[in-house]
């Protein structure tokens, strides 16, 4: 299934280019339109290569995903608010919507917090017009107060097309437009989540400048400076922090794991799921627990994981990925990775395209499927020259990274050569640093000194990576420009640049593999010699150690 997903991804991202440059909205790139019917021509031409039936299944995967796209780009096109957008710069309208993402600080200098929603009507005063359209909420003031995640709320402002962000869509509230009307109030687990969330951020503030920056990201997948504190209807930023944290610290830190290559820790992503499922499994081995029941437990958690999580592309990516997992143990099926990850892009693109355009999906995506293809046999070809730990860690980082580069280059054209010993350094600390937030997090609503306590611990681990990345990002190699798109293209960004990184590692791939098969001609061109190759295990070294020393010791004293 994995050629039937890259055919997917790239015929929704050709569809929703070729929408863009028919109806002549969003700058459309034909480089970019061009590119990904080439790679489409491309596999389906493999495909044929192979069988009739693999092309028979992508014939139908691109017109399924064609479909879909263009359904989604043509309702998403005639939408009240989306025609209001296009029709004048700014509309005053009173917008009826539902909250699905938690309030964070303002990108924008004129709102105090910003919020995503989807709205369910839209009226100007005088006529009212249902609307299915999705779009960002800036506030100011007392209104974030109103701003809980779940529920349905009606506000005044100015409905706008978005200058930047995953949104299509701004709607902008000002003071002076009243305080938002809660029609619905959020359901109960909504409700518990956001106590146990404002809680978790109340331990952290107690918490030195790097933990209550760090914490919250590692745990939640939101940085601290970026959490907005509601507590008894009154918006306050700071209402726990005994001094705020200098905006000059935090935009360091960020530029310092971001030039290290490690901002990813800062987003949930499949460890936080990997590490719960480990954790039940190991619980219900040692009670000898039905396998259904396992699985059961397992799905569970997932969702009550990604329900405590700020929400984001990579926690979908790994939920998703995660329930096809539980199944699959369910009815007794070894999990293959691959299959479910193909299954995951499959599913969550033909349901929502516009993920299509997401890059922290494409991320999260590209990172496992490359640990998934090339992190065992980095790892066994490195286990020759370094310690199997050792080498299994960088087999994984290196496998990570070698399909995200592209990616990366496109969203900004340069490469982090920090980005390996970065992530060597601080994979022993990710493990208990989230273990711990997470616990932080279950307890402090109940707890607030046992959550503290736990929290305190995580920090202990992201001070060690705050000073992992201070340290590398600040050599003068730790970024390296990569060449951009001389066009400067807002749809593609830097398309050049992510081909030419691609061409990269297929050389380097090429060049790996000949070396390996030149290695093993000139091997089998020698006589064997006698015995088999002898490589202990660390036990079996200080075995030996503690043997040969001890005969070592008794031919000395009886001498």
């Amino acid at each position: 299934m994995l050629p039937v997903a890259f055919v997917v991804w790239m015929t929704s991202l050709a569809v929703h280019q070729a929408f863009n440059l028919f109806m002549g909205s969003d700058a459309p790139d034909v480089l970019s339109l061009a590119v990904l019917l080439l790679a489409i021509l491309v596999a389906c031409c493999i495909a044929y290569a192979s069988s009739r039936a693999a092309l028979t299944v992508l014939i139908v995967a691109v017109c399924l995903c064609g479909i879909s796209t263009l359904s989604v780009a043509l309702a998403q096109w005639h939408d009240p608010a989306t025609r209001a957008a296009r029709r004048t710069a700014e509309t005053a309208v009173i917008a009826t919507m539902r909250i699905i993402t938690p309030p964070t600080a303002s990108t924008l200098r004129d709102a105090d917090c910003q919020t995503d929603a989807v709205l369910r009507s839209l009226s100007d005063g005088s006529v009212a017009q249902s609307s299915l359209a999705s779009l960002r909420l800036f506030a100011s003031g007392t209104a974030c107060a109103q701003l809980a995640h779940g529920s349905v709320i009606r506000i005044h402002g100015v409905l706008q097309q978005a200058r930047y962000g995953k949104q299509p869509l701004w709607l902008i509230t000002e003071p002076s437009s009243g305080m938002p009307e809660t029609i619905r109030a959020p359901t109960l687990p909504r409700r518990t989540i956001t106590v146990m969330q404002q809680s978790f951020f109340s331990v952290t503030e107690r918490l030195s400048d790097q933990g209550r920056v760090l914490v919250p990201g590692l745990t939640l997948g939101v940085l601290g400076q970026d959490h907005v504190n509601i507590g008894d209807g009154v918006y306050d930023r700071q209402r726990h922090a005994q001094s705020p944290v200098e905006e000059a610290y935090t935009e360091l830190v960020e530029d310092n794991f971001r030039r290290s290559g490690i901002m990813h820790l800062m987003a949930v992503s499949g460890g936080h799921f990997m590490l719960v499922a480990d954790l039940i499994r190991r619980l219900c081995a040692r009670l000898l627990m039905p396998r259904r029941l396992v699985a059961g437990l397992v799905a569970a958690s997932y969702l009550l994981l990604a329900a405590a999580m700020y929400p984001s592309d990579s926690v979908l990516r790994a939920l998703v990925m995660g329930l096809l997992g539980a199944v699959a143990l369910y009815v007794g099926r070894r999990g293959q990775s691959v299959s479910a990850l193909s299954w995951t892009v499959i599913g969550v693109l033909l349901a929502d395209p516009t993920m299509a355009r997401s890059y922290g999906f494409a991320l999260s995506c590209a990172a496992v499927l490359g640990i998934v293809l090339f992190s065992r046999p980095l790892g066994t070809w490195m286990e020759s020259v370094m310690p199997k730990v050792l080498a299994e860690s960088l087999g994984m980082t290196v496998a990570a990274q070698s399909l995200t580069l592209p990616i990366q280059i496109l969203m900004e054209p340069e490469l982090s050569l920090a980005s390996v010993p970065a992530n060597l350094l601080v994979s022993p600390f990710v493990g208990f640093a989230t273990m711990a937030g997470l616990a932080a997090l279950l307890v402090a609503w109940a707890s607030p000194t046992l959550g503290f306590l736990l929290a305190w611990t995580a920090s202990c681990g992201t001070q060690v990576m705050e000073r992992i990345a201070a340290w590398l990002a600040s050599g003068r190699y730790a970024v390296i420009a990569w060449p951009a798109d001389p066009s400067g293209g807002q749809t593609s960004g830097n398309l050049p640049g992510a081909l030419l990184m691609l061409l990269a590692e297929a050389m380097l791939v090429a060049v790996l593999l000949y070396g390996v098969r030149l290695t093993r001609r000139l091997s089998d061109s020698c006589p064997e010699l006698p015995g088999k190759p002898f490589r202990p295990g660390p036990r079996t070294r200080i075995a030996l150690w503690f043997a040969h020393t001890k005969t070592f010791l008794e031919r000395d004293w009886r001498r």
